[in-house]
């Protein structure tokens, strides 16, 4: 299995970061306590911001952290 590190925190895991996240996609982000599901609001190289639903949270997270759901 490949392995993939990210450059801006240094973490390393086996599946693949979906690079094809567009705003407004529906999303999963797995969190090391929590399970969020969201809207994509911005995207950066190395993030995400997701918006909960009818915004209640908007939160940066690392791409690696988001599955396109």
């Amino acid at each position: 299995m490949v392995g993939y590190t990210c450059g801006h925190c240094a973490h390393t895991w086996s599946r693949p970061v979906e690079t094809d996240v567009d705003v407004y996609d529906t999303v999963r982000v797995d969190l090391p306590d929590s399970t969020l599901y969201g809207t994509v609001w911005q995207v950066r190289t190395d993030r995400i911001q997701v918006r909960g639903a009818g915004g209640a949270w908007l939160r940066w997270v690392e791409r690696w952290r988001v599955i396109i759901y």
